[in-house]
């Protein structure tokens, strides 16, 4: 499909979310829409109809060697079970990078794990990195493979990976990286 038409259809979408917050706000409708449009199951719902009805580019894609992204991750010193997630103890200053394409679903500070940044990847995968010292995007923001999304002093590193809707357990969590971060 044209690229002029996909543009206007988001357009006319992102109208037509706007006019329904502002009827659900004056109560002429009973669906919260803002409910519908920021829970990630229907972003991954919305993505996945959106993806049928315009269908992916033929010819846009090539295929290249894939490259070992974030290997600085597994050079982790020691790592132990915290909030759901676990701490992995760095001793050098490591770049946290976008391991596929992805949507950062939340930014912000929290109060067990610090500053933390949340990525929701292609592959059903939401990953969230906390007590990193710094991050520069905002939610809803897309992200490629190999773009830094977050920087991490020596210290503690959160991370919890979740995995249709399922948080990995140790095992399953070192098997992942092992599998995102190598060749």
């Amino acid at each position: 499909m044209n690229k002029k038409w996909k543009w206007i259809a988001a357009f006319l979408l992102c109208t037509l979310v706007l006019i329904g917050n502002g009827m659900q706000e004056r109560g002429q409708i009973n669906i919260d829409v803002k409910k519908i449009v920021y829970s990630s199951e229907d972003l991954t719902m919305m993505r996945n109809v959106l993806r049928e009805v315009f269908g992916e580019e033929t010819g846009t894609k090539i295929t290249v060697s894939s490259d070992p992204v974030n290997q600085e991750l597994l050079s982790f010193v020691a790592i132990k079970p915290y909030d759901n997630g676990y701490l992995l103890s760095f001793e050098e200053t490591i770049p946290i990078l976008a391991i596929e394409n992805g949507l950062v679903v939340y930014t912000g500070h929290s109060k067990t794990t610090g500053k933390t940044i949340s990525v929701y990847y292609e592959d059903d995968t939401t990953v969230t990195y906390g007590n990193v010292d710094s991050f520069s995007l905002l939610p809803y923001t897309s992200i490629e493979r190999g773009s830094t999304i977050a920087n991490k002093e020596p210290g503690d590193l959160y991370l919890k990976i979740e995995q249709g809707g399922e948080v990995l357990n140790l095992e399953e969590t070192l098997q992942w990286m092992k599998e995102h971060t190598q060749p």
